[in-house]
């Protein structure tokens, strides 16, 4: 949901001005191309029909999101789904890549024949350690450094080879994201219900439908989809559907300068007060104070602070 005013800045690749996404727009480069260029630090943005997935291999670097910052120790797989706020700083030494698509591009049939589905595109900014991974590690480093190649012969080509190639990193991706690889055919199908459940959330979290509402419109019933949200997430989906809600008013309030009643129309409540009385239940602080606490990581640390906290404890 875009605010009327204040909102971050949307870009097409970080620092280019946003235009008409191509319907076969794929980008990759590596970290150092881009960060280098900002003294290492990516302000907050967003990338509206883009889904991105950086791969962070050497140095390290903290992602913020949501209000909140976290370290990123190599290997590191950062999934950006499309629409996510999210903002980086590095180490000057960091080394990794970047690959954007465009979100159509996953229901392209010649990428669909090869791969499943589109990726897991929630509302949420993944981070992934590889540590335990390596063989997929090595075939992540692998296929990026390929594309990486390709790209920069032929921009924006892609041949059936290379769309085979980002069907298997995306394919690879999934597999890594899954917490069980052997899960059974029963809790796949509680997976996919989630996904399809939390993808209905991401279209329609400011309109506050009803947990029956959701189950009849994705053909299921109300107690069959909280079973599967409880077993796949922990949490039922009346309160998935309220963190969504109230992720997005904590990304307004941190990135926005949008006054609170506003935020609070922009996400449906048609009283303010009770927008302050459910935000103060649910994150611990009033709005005014959790907007105060959250500022920019990059405003209070210089380019040089970055270099010198890269071997430390993250922020």
């Amino acid at each position: 949901m875009t605010l009327r005013r204040g909102s971050i800045t949307r870009f097409g690749l970080y620092g280019e001005r946003l235009g008409v996404i191509e319907p076969e727009f794929v980008h990759i480069e590596t970290i150092s191309a881009r960060s280098s260029l900002h003294n290492w630090v990516i302000a907050p943005h967003v990338h509206p029909g883009i889904f991105q997935l950086l791969y962070l291999s050497d140095g390290f670097g903290w992602l913020a999101t949501d209000g909140s910052e976290q370290r990123l120790d190599p290997p590191m797989l950062v999934v950006i789904p499309c629409g996510s706020i999210h903002g980086f700083r590095f180490t000057p030494n960091a080394q990794g890549w970047v690959l954007s698509i465009a979100d159509s591009l996953a229901s392209d049939p010649r990428l669909a024949s090869l791969y499943g589905g589109a990726p897991s595109h929630g509302d949420a900014v993944q981070r992934i350690a590889l540590a335990s991974e390596r063989q997929r590690e090595d075939m992540l480093s692998a296929l990026l450094s390929e594309l990486c190649r390709r790209h920069g012969e032929a921009p924006g080509y892609l041949s059936a080879s290379t769309m085979a190639l980002i069907a298997l990193l995306l394919t690879t991706v999934e597999e890594i994201s899954l917490a069980d690889p052997d899960e059974t055919a029963g809790l796949n199908r509680r997976i996919a219900l989630v996904r399809r459940f939390t993808s209905l959330v991401e279209q329609n979290y400011g309109g506050h439908w009803s947990v029956p509402r959701y189950a009849s419109a994705l053909g299921t019933t109300a107690p069959t989809l909280t079973r599967a949200c409880r077993e796949v997430t922990g949490k039922p989906p009346g309160r998935i559907a309220l963190d969504r809600l109230l992720r997005e008013a904590m990304r307004a309030l941190s990135y926005s300068t949008a006054g609170i009643n506003e935020i609070s129309d922009d996400l449906g409540f048609s009283d303010p007060a009770y927008f302050a009385r459910i935000f103060r239940k649910h994150v611990g602080m009033t709005a005014t104070a959790f907007r105060r606490e959250r500022v920019w990581p990059a405003d209070r640390a210089k380019p040089a602070d970055v270099g010198r906290r890269g071997q430390g404890a993250g922020p």
